[in-house]
């Protein structure tokens, strides 16, 4: 199995190949097969972790958040099929019947009275009706274990007995090991540090010969003893083509060696016959089948004696014996004969996965007693949970395909189709074929689980340089609850400047002429001179309520108003808190903020000044069938991208209000799942949810036909109390330089170059006297990629 983690990463590849970024999977079609009574992954939490939410939170660190994203993932497979047919165990006899039975019940961890006889019976012993170790057939097969210490102390056993069988000596050939200053693998043994040696010595050579395989993170023994004949277990992916792959058995027909640096043999290439190869492997010049394996080079981790990591690098024949083998690596496997181990077995999962290997009921032999408690005592109930979700929507798909199923049963992940099915199944019985460990009982808890809020899916490591304005991310429950008292309606189309005003309760801060920002030829600043010429300006009409809305905003532009007062009172000059703010991104992502002669992008700037924070929520509901979402879609941040592309009919110029109130309409368009599985083509409507205004919007301008509102008015609450944001400046780009343009409360419209103006503001006017919007587009020869609105009513408490 799969763990979360790797989930995620399938997906973001896939993503990566096709540069589809904004579906899962890069929009792939995909199909996935796996048991989950099977053994869970190595590394990583399982598919169905109860440890993993549904949420990614801002507190969890990369792994654990993109562990969140593998489980969406896996939740959005909703279309089930379980295959009940028994393809290994096919044998007809009253045993194979046991066998059968047992392993079914072992599954769900419920296996009865009569199946721990069974299991009884076939424990190797003396006795005539014991099966026998020594039995021919079964004396070189390998056996099953659960740890790799076991596995090695039996590779070892058995390689001395098969010698003295074949009336053979074993030859040793020892690897050639050295040391690397590369960190140690700490993932085998958490809280163990790296050791100090830096040489090898003759004496560290020869405890690392020794050394058992299992001591490495890598398996590769330091030395490999073999002799003709004898089985070997292939450990890397050399050539898949010729089926020279991980976990391919074989056995070894012959070698060629040299003597390494301390006299010691070394093998040089080792000769192998593949045991039933997928294929059949010609290579010219050897036998068929008969592969050569190389000696190659591994950067490993091993565990001293005194429980320090070594980074050693190993050259030896990656390969080993094949007398035992762990639970792990015998999944997938099918075998005639089947000697298993369970004493060391952890718990059901790994009892099913060593005894199902086998195909009959004489080829199992057990070596030793086992603990029944750990088959009757019960799974856990994440997994139960899981089982019982498969099943359940096996029997959608199954009622879906015989058109049983009535539209209304649908979503778009699993939890929400499961209880659209269950409020459409009258009676709530569980499907037929539920084994009873898995029907349900009040003890269990809820039959149909509540409603969740999923968060967002994006590939991991995504580097989003522009945020698309239908972008959005799922917010959690407490969120949507809180806003569901809240009414937004959209801005009519209309100009903005046609609406009715307002008296402002406030006085209006006296006004003072704008002062910029003397641009930086070393370490060229222009894109930092721009945006902080508005924001600096801004900030200075009324420090004290803009030094509050900053501090909440972000702590970039908290840190901007606390220099912006040093600024005002005379003790550092406007360049030096620039300077000061670029600092802190270049120590952020030094990639996207570099020193030098390398220009950023204001669109950068912007993402760290303007984080991510939803003001407004989004449902859908589709107006043809009535299906809803029971997601909520987060909406409206301060950072957007205005964008004309998709509009249908395109128009020839649109103001920011009438993109606005399109966006909080049809910002994230999606299809009804339920119509889409009845052969339509619908589209669900968005209704919004306003929570709050953002005080301050800077929009990146994709078009020259998106017309400059002079203001942006939003109703919020139930009183529809009106907030206003008013266009405060305007940033051109062009030839590798941004220049910018501050408008006063008033309306008064000042240019700031850093590098013709420098520190001083040329006043150009009004913005009430301006006949044509779309004039504010051009500046010069730069084009305008972004704009900023702010709010008003502006004071200390918010």
């Amino acid at each position: 199995m799969v763990s979360c983690n790797d989930f995620q990463m399938l997906a973001t590849q896939a993503a990566k190949a096709r540069n589809i970024h904004d579906d899962s999977f890069g929009a792939l079609n995909m199909v996935v097969a796996g048991d989950f009574a099977q053994l869970p992954p190595m590394s990583g939490p399982s598919l169905y972790s109860g440890k993993v939410t549904l949420q990614v939170s801002d507190a969890m660190d990369q792994r654990n958040q993109n562990a969140v994203l593998g489980k969406i993932l896996w939740h959005q497979f909703n279309t089930v099929v379980i295959l009940r047919k028994n393809m290994r165990q096919k044998v007809q006899s009253e045993a194979d019947d046991k066998l059968r039975r047992a392993l079914e019940n072992m599954r769900y961890g419920a296996c009865s009275g009569d199946d721990i006889a069974f299991l009884e019976s076939r424990i190797a012993g003396f006795r005539p009706e014991n099966p026998k170790l020594n039995k021919k057939s079964i004396r070189n097969v390998s056996i099953i274990t659960a740890r790799n210490s076991q596995k090695d102390s039996l590779n070892n056993m058995g390689a001395a007995r098969f010698a003295r069988d074949t009336g053979q000596t074993l030859m040793h050939f020892h690897s050639i090991d050295r040391v690397s200053a590369r960190s140690v693998d700490k993932n085998k043994w958490k809280g163990c540090i790296q050791s100090d040696i830096k040489r090898m010595t003759p004496r560290l050579q020869r405890k690392l010969w020794e050394a058992l395989p299992s001591t490495t993170n890598e398996y590769i023994p330091g030395k490999l003893s073999i002799c003709m004949g004898m089985p070997i277990m292939l450990r890397s992916n050399d050539a898949t083509e010729m089926c020279i792959t991980k976990g391919q058995e074989a056995v070894v027909c012959g070698w060629h060696s040299i003597e390494g640096p301390m006299g010691q043999p070394v093998l040089e290439t080792l000769f192998v016959r593949l045991v039933n190869p997928s294929k059949k492997i010609q290579i010219e010049g050897l036998p068929e089948n008969v592969v050569p394996l190389v000696r190659t080079v591994t950067h490993i981790t091993v565990l001293l004696e005194d429980d320090s990591l070594l980074s050693v690098l190993r050259e030896q024949v990656v390969c080993l014996l094949n007398f035992g083998m762990t639970d792990y690596t015998s999944q997938g496997r099918s075998r005639i004969e089947n000697p298993v181990e369970l004493a060391n077995c952890k718990n059901h999962m790994s009892y099913y996965v060593a005894l199902s290997r086998g195909v009959t009921a004489e080829g199992t032999v057990i070596v030793q007693g086992f603990d029944a408690k750990k088959i009757t005592s019960g799974m856990s109930g994440f997994l139960r949970q899981e089982l019982r979700e498969l099943e359940i929507l096996d029997e959608i798909t199954r009622l879906r395909f015989e058109g049983k199923l009535p539209r209304t049963v649908a979503g778009l992940y699993r939890r929400g189709l499961i209880r659209s099915f269950y409020a459409w199944k009258t009676d709530h019985r569980d499907p037929p074929h539920f084994h009873p460990a898995m029907r349900w009982n009040a003890s269990m808890g809820p039959r149909v689980t509540e409603p969740v809020i999923y968060s967002e899916w994006r590939p991991s490591g995504q580097s989003h340089s522009k945020r698309k304005a239908s972008s959005t991310a799922h917010i959690s429950r407490q969120e949507y609850v809180e806003t569901s008292n809240a009414d937004m309606r959209p801005v009519k189309k209309r100009k903005i400047d046609q609406a009715p005003h307002t008296a402002m309760p406030h006085l209006v801060p006296q006004l003072r002429k704008p002062v910029g920002l003397i641009w930086d030829a070393r370490d060229y600043s222009c894109a930092y001179d721009s945006t902080f010429t508005i924001l600096g300006n801004l900030w200075a009409e009324n420090p004290e309520g803009w030094t509050t809305y900053f501090g909440r905003i972000s702590g970039g532009l908290g840190e901007f108003a606390t220099l912006m007062s040093s600024v005002r009172e005379g003790r550092i000059p406007f360049e030096r808190a620039r300077d000061l703010v670029r600092r802190g991104m270049n120590g952020m992502k030094p990639e996207y903020f570099p020193y030098g002669r390398n220009n950023t992008s204001v669109d950068r700037i912007a993402q760290v000044l303007l984080p991510s924070k939803y003001y407004a929520v989004g449902t859908h509901t589709c107006q043809k069938c009535g299906f809803m979402d029971n997601r909520a879609y987060g909406m409206l941040e301060s950072y957007l991208t205005a964008s004309l592309n998709g509009y249908s009919e395109n128009p020839v110029t649109l103001s920011v209000s009438d993109w606005l109130s399109n966006y909080m309409t049809n910002g994230r368009k999606k299809r009804c799942p339920s119509c889409t599985q009845m052969g339509r083509r619908e589209r669900m409507k968005m209704t919004a949810h306003l929570k709050d205004v953002p005080p301050i919007m800077l929009f990146d301008v994709c078009s020259d036909r998106l017309v400059f509102d002079d203001e942006l008015r939003f109703m919020l609450g139930r009183n529809n109390e009106i907030t206003t944001l008013k266009l405060r400046g305007v940033i051109y780009g062009g030839q590798s330089h941004f220049t910018c343009r501050y408008i006063q409360e008033d309306g008064t419209i000042w240019f700031n170059d850093g590098i013709t103006t420098g520190s001083s503001c040329l006043r150009e006017g009004k913005i009430q006297d301006l006949d044509d919007r779309l004039c504010l587009h051009r500046c010069g020869s730069n084009q305008a990629v972004a704009i900023i609105y702010a709010k008003t009513r502006i004071n200390s408490v918010g």
